[in-house]
């Protein structure tokens, strides 16, 4: 398993080196010019000088270059310690039981537990468990209660086979007494296993299931 610190040290060291790599460019094409330009000034015409609003032009537009070759240094720095901050603040959630705002959720060693919400009392309650490829790999009856609700699922599919590990989708179809369909509130639970750092954004990995930060909204244990 890659280091969630060595990740995110990847990501910033392709950047930094990217800049690195601009600065020396710059600085070699500046010299250059100024070589250039030194030579120019000292087998100019006399009686027809090089013009120095030319040359004042070319050297301001190096500078600017310069200075924002110089201004992507200093945001590359201020980004690192940004992502190392965020992964070191995440890193205390490993081995913590997380609520996630989302109907996917990752069985392992054969549990996963789903949690729904239901905003009104319900006169039946159908719970279809999908794979990764989308097909129905369990079919049930769920509470009818209003408020929350839980499933724990054992990975038994409706066939009796056992489902292996690995990502699973929860859709709750729920009807009212009048026949109108309710929308319910879906979310899963698991075990934060390790912390990712990719592209500067810090996400939780669950089994196979890999999630952004932003998707925990509960912390149970």
């Amino acid at each position: 398993m890659t280091s969630p610190i060595a990740a995110a040290g990847t990501s910033t060291n392709t950047n930094a080196s990217t800049t690195a790599n601009s600065a020396a460019q710059i600085s070699g094409d500046y010299n250059t010019f100024l070589k250039l330009l030194t030579t120019q000034l000292q087998n100019q015409d006399p009686q027809s000088p090089l013009d120095t609003n030319q040359m004042t032009q070319q050297l301001v537009s190096f500078s600017q270059v310069e200075q924002a070759v110089n201004t992507n240094t200093k945001l590359d720095a201020l980004i690192a310690l940004q992502s190392t901050d965020q992964t070191a603040s995440a890193l205390p959630l490993v081995g913590h039981t997380v609520q996630i705002a989302d109907n996917k959720g990752a069985l392992v060693n054969g549990q996963l537990t789903f949690g729904y919400k239901l905003p009104t009392p319900s006169s039946q309650t159908t719970l279809t468990v999908t794979d990764a490829s989308g097909n129905t790999v369990y079919q049930g009856l769920g509470n009818t209660t209003a408020g929350s609700n839980s499933f724990a699922w054992n990975g038994k599919e409706s066939d009796g086979s056992t489902a292996p590990d690995g990502v699973y989708t929860l859709n709750v179809a729920a009807q009212a007494a009048d026949g109108s369909a309710i929308t319910p509130t879906i979310s899963s639970y698991g075990t934060i296993e390790s912390i990712q750092m990719s592209n500067g954004t810090a996400s939780f990995a669950i089994g196979t299931l890999t999630e952004p930060l932003s998707a925990i909204s509960g912390i149970t244990s």
